[in-house]
């Protein structure tokens, strides 16, 4: 367990880096940009995002599961997917450009060229990180997607200082990628080892099984996710669209928390499921625990804090994101639970489309009703909803699948424990002292007053994962120090 802590902490700093471009540029590029152009500016990367999502399929994640399968082809299995991303890509772009031209441009008008050469580019020969992840290499991820940040919120933020211009800014974006498609070519042929390994036993049927189920449901998950983002650009405009992209900004920060951990526990998972579900499934609810113990106090300062973080980090134009912000937050308790490990580690990917579907509906139903009335605020109360029916599918999935009942399959007693813990803690957040005397400081200074507290009745109340997390914290350092010792 160990071991899955320290990859899990490295792996999870090195996605943190993976979005910068997303968490770091916004804060820059809302002072260079006006809110319109910032608006539109999201725009484009929230189609490319959605056309990179169909396009990946779940292929890259593929690795996860197919390399702990066959350890002695990796590089086998590295070249079916490279493939396979190749293939999925130039489908998702040919469609997106068939039904935009067929109705006129109306799906992207004027984006479209841009949209398609940027996902294209996104998509490809970018399986590193799930790679490293599976044959156990974390530190290569952090150094990986460190150049990565650096290079792109470079790029973004000198051309829109030097231009004022958000095409200029997209343009500059698409060039970057095409070198970095360029050069992981280049070092994928020279690494690829693929000739000396023993032949896969069923070649391309094995990740093909793994990928239509898991990509559907990924696709499915990623158009719920971002179904009220393209519903607000479309009905209510760029403008409220920026607003709405800065209430959810940590929408990121909290997915690749929880992701983080989920995709070090699924090989670990597939390991042990060859010899106990049970080990295999005790690890997925010691996951379930650290998720409650990073996420809930993430949500309890933001609630406290979302309106004078929100003017502090981008201004005063974007103070009506907070009440979005805070509607977000409300959603910690779903994200701890990801039961997509659990399924996937026994390959049992259906109930991962189903939950989905059902999420899709539920939060485009809502929309439907809640935007008229309430706006951006009612988008962010839709995907909620979705959220919910979500979870609550693959709840009854898993309870199913695995034989055991709900109290079985979720640890109650300790996420309970943690949650009283983060209730209590808030006590240190009442006042409201800590911004009228602190000013913007304040809110660091409660931030770590609260952690402090928060901490300090884990460990009395003898939360076990919360000894892990600090077991981990002790040996993340000399991980990250090693490689500067030898040097």
């Amino acid at each position: 367990m160990a071991g899955v802590g320290n990859r899990a902490a490295i792996l999870t700093l090195a996605r943190l880096a993976n979005y910068g471009l997303m968490l770091i540029s916004p804060v820059i590029l809302v002072r260079l940009l006006t809110v319109e152009q910032f608006g539109y500016y999201r725009e484009f990367l929230l189609y490319a995002s959605v056309l990179q999502s169909i396009a990946l399929f779940s292929i890259g994640d593929s690795l996860l599961y197919c390399i702990p399968a066959n350890p002695a082809s990796r590089w086998r299995i590295v070249r079916q997917t490279i493939v396979l991303i190749a293939c999925s890509s130039v489908i998702a772009v040919g469609g997106l450009a068939a039904l935009d031209l067929a109705t006129g441009g109306r799906i992207v008008g004027p984006l479209l060229l841009p949209i398609c050469l940027y996902s294209l580019f996104l998509a490809n020969l970018d399986f590193w990180d799930y790679f490293w992840v599976a044959t156990d290499r974390p530190l290569l991820i952090f150094a990986y997607t460190s150049v990565r940040l650096a290079a792109r919120v470079l790029v973004a933020i000198v051309t829109a200082a030097l231009t004022h211009d958000v095409r200029t800014i997209i343009w500059a974006l698409i060039a970057l990628e095409a070198l970095r498609v360029l050069v992981a070519a280049v070092i994928a042929i020279a690494a690829d080892r693929s000739a000396a390994e023993p032949p896969l036993r069923e070649p391309w049927r094995e990740q093909l099984r793994y990928c239509l189920p898991s990509g559907t449901a990924s696709m499915l998950a990623m158009l719920s996710r971002n179904l009220s983002s393209l519903v607000v650009a479309k009905a209510l405009g760029a403008v409220a669209l920026a607003q709405y992209t800065i209430g959810r900004y940590g929408e990121p920060v909290v997915e690749t928390l929880r992701n983080s951990v989920s995709a070090v526990v699924l090989p670990e998972m597939v390991r042990r499921e060859r010899d106990s579900r049970a080990e295999s499934l005790s690890l997925w609810k010691r996951s379930t625990v650290i998720n409650a113990i990073v996420l809930f106090p993430v949500a309890v300062i933001v609630e406290r804090f979302a309106r004078p973080l929100i003017e502090t980090v981008f201004g005063r134009n974007y103070a009506p994101a907070a009440i979005i912000l805070q509607i977000y937050m409300l959603a910690m308790a779903r994200e701890c639970f990801d039961f997509a490990p659990a399924l996937r580690a026994i390959n049992q990917t259906r109930p991962l489309v189903e939950s989905n579907v059902a999420s899709l509906a539920a939060c485009g139903i809502m929309l439907a009703i809640l935007i008229p009335v309430g706006g951006v605020a009612g988008a962010m109360v839709a995907v909620l909803i979705g959220m919910a029916v979500d979870v609550g599918w693959l709840a009854w999935s898993s309870v199913r699948r695995y034989g055991v009942s709900l109290g079985e399959l979720i640890p109650w007693r300790s996420m309970g424990t943690v949650a009283v813990a983060a209730a209590i803690a808030a006590g240190v957040l009442f006042t409201s002292d800590w911004t009228q005397v602190f000013g913007p400081g304040g809110m660091v200074l409660g931030a770590t007053a609260y952690l402090a507290a928060f901490v300090l009745l884990l460990l009395v109340l003898r939360v076990p994962e919360a000894y892990l997390l600090l077991a981990w914290a002790r040996r993340l350092v000399p991980a990250f120090t090693a490689p500067c010792r030898k040097a």
